[in-house]
């Protein structure tokens, strides 16, 4: 064997050529040949093709030039035993052979030869065919290299996507196993086949043993029988999944508890329901904060309940010495029975009269407040006149008003018609927002009663210039027993249940009561009362003052 390189300067376009012939003459003819097919082409001959068939495994060549009639191997079985080697199935073998030996070639296209050439050899033909054999395996090469580049990047990729999908559903399941929920997933034959770590926990047994098995298999209870037969009825569409409440009896060293169980019905591409997935939130500390606000709920609404028995029977307890109180001092300091002795005693009896009625006014209040809460006070309803009910209530806060030095101005729209109420308790509402008025004005400051008819109904307003309230001492105000915390609000006697009893008052005849203050500028508190109270009688008595 003799081997002839030539230069070489691209690696791509390296190539070899494999000649084969016993005869040294041949062997000499055709190396010419082929070397000078073209540039960087590397030619390697073989007088034995056993020798040719040893070294092709190693440096598999780009094409083989053969004779036909070898001693050794005639040419047929050596293209079927070069054939037979992994790296030289697809190289190029041309077969030279005579022309009169047509079965001989047909034999060696039969065995696998890619050509023939006739000998003597034609040199242009020889080099043309050539040429394109070589070219064709570059070619060849090339683009197997670039199939087995392209198999390479999409098998990195593939990886590359079986990496990113596993490291995602590793984290799904950290993730799922992270959250306090007690999660699993059953088939249509009511086995797991996935279950978190909570839920294994919950059960007391690892999650390898807990997937294949049916939860009657895992743990033979009421729960289990009971969790598999829900899983039943929703695969047979028999019931919708859904959310529910569950209590879970004691298992081990864990205590009875309480689960919001949410069950889903995941179908398959065909529609056919495949998995149930159970989501358990252990809901019992929850459950317990739910039934103690229940309780504590139940224990203040019976101690307002009893303390407002309380103040009723005790108002109604107080109410009647204080009757006697009443009427004996006013006997004694009208001397009705006769001189009493002195008049320090008449000045005492009218003190004494004067600080029981303050009193009993007191006491009406809380009585009327408990009677409010506990939905006792009705209404005494009859045609109303507005006018009506601010002339009494002028009679009785105006001495007082003039004692203060303070106005007051009624501004009444004319023609308001009557309406369905109690005047009573119309008359109790609109004195004691006049008498509030009265109390934290200002000597020198008037008091505007208004009251005007629209669409909506009536709507009554009484406005001082006095101290005002801010926002928070409003909430103050409207509270049971609220008392602003001033200066000014502690040299006035009062029990703080005014606006709450008004309120209430106004509420029972369907109404709305507001408050609008302004700390230092003034007050002005506005009830309203619907308009399906209006009579269809008006009454346009005008009311100065």
């Amino acid at each position: 064997m003799r081997t002839i390189a030539l230069p070489r300067p691209d690696p791509v376009k390296r190539q070899t050529v494999a000649i084969v012939d016993d005869r040294a003459t041949n062997l000499k003819i055709l190396e010419k040949l082929a070397t000078s097919l073209m540039e960087g082409v590397e030619v390697t001959i073989f007088d034995r093709p056993q020798k040719a068939l040893d070294a092709a495994p190693g440096n598999p060549p780009d094409l083989v030039i053969t004779d036909f009639n070898m001693p050794e191997l005639d040419g047929a079985e050596f293209i079927r035993r070069f054939r037979a080697i992994p790296s030289c199935a697809d190289v190029p073998v041309v077969v030279i052979t005579a022309y009169e030996d047509r079965d001989l070639r047909y034999k060696a296209l039969e065995a696998g030869a890619t050509d023939f050439l006739l000998s003597p050899v034609d040199h242009h033909e020889f080099r043309v065919r050539s040429r394109n054999l070589l070219t064709m395996r570059r070619q060849q090469l090339q683009l197997k290299e670039r199939a087995t580049s392209l198999e390479q990047k999409m098998q990195a990729e593939q990886k590359r996507h079986k990496d990113a999908l596993r490291e995602s559903h590793e984290l799904l399941m950290r993730v799922i196993d992270a959250v306090p929920v007690m999660v699993a997933a059953t088939d249509r034959d009511g086995r797991y086949v996935f279950v978190n770590d909570w839920f294994a926990k919950r059960i007391g047994r690892p999650a390898a043993q807990v997937i294949g098995n049916t939860p009657i298999q895992v743990r033979d209870d009421l729960a289990a029988r009971a969790a598999m037969e829900r899983d039943r009825r929703i695969v047979a569409g028999i019931d919708q999944a859904g959310a529910f409440e569950e209590n879970l009896p004691a298992i081990g060293e864990i205590d009875r508890r309480v689960l919001l169980t949410t069950k889903a019905l995941l179908r398959d591409p065909s529609g056919r329901p495949a998995l149930v997935v159970t989501a358990s939130l252990d809901i019992t500390d929850r459950k317990a904060a739910e039934m103690a606000l229940v309780h504590a709920k139940d224990e203040a609404e019976l101690a307002s309940r009893s303390k407002t028995e309380f103040l009723a029977n005790m108002s109604h307890e107080l109410r009647t010495p204080l009757n006697a109180i009443i009427g004996f001092s006013q006997v004694m300091a009208d001397q009705l029975m006769g001189p009493v002795g002195s008049e320090r005693y008449v000045g005492y009896s009218r003190d004494i009269c004067t600080s029981a009625q303050h009193l009993l006014g007191i006491i009406s209040d809380i009585l009327d407040v408990s009677k409010l809460e506990a939905g006792k006070i009705e209404l005494d309803e009859e045609e109303t006149e507005i006018s009506q009910v601010v002339r009494d209530v002028m009679q009785l806060v105006g001495e007082r008003a003039r004692a203060l030095e303070i106005g007051i101005d009624i501004d009444l729209a004319p023609d308001m018609p009557q309406l369905r109420a109690d005047p009573l308790k119309l008359k109790q509402v609109l004195l004691n927002l006049v008498t509030n008025a009265v109390k934290f004005s200002h000597a020198g400051d008037r008091v505007l009663l208004s009251a005007r008819f629209d669409d909506r109904g009536y709507h009554i307003a009484v406005a001082d210039h006095g101290i005002g309230m801010d926002a928070r001492e409003i909430d103050t105000a409207l509270t049971r027993f609220g008392q602003v915390a001033s200066t000014w609000s502690r040299r006035h006697p009062g029990t703080g249940l005014g606006l709450p009893l008004a309120i209430g008052l106004v509420e029972l005849h369907g109404g709305r009561l507001g408050v609008e203050s302004q700390k230092g500028v003034g007050t002005t508190v506005t009830f309203t009362i619907p308009r399906e109270r209006a009579l269809i009688a008006p009454s346009a008595t005008a009311v100065s003052a």
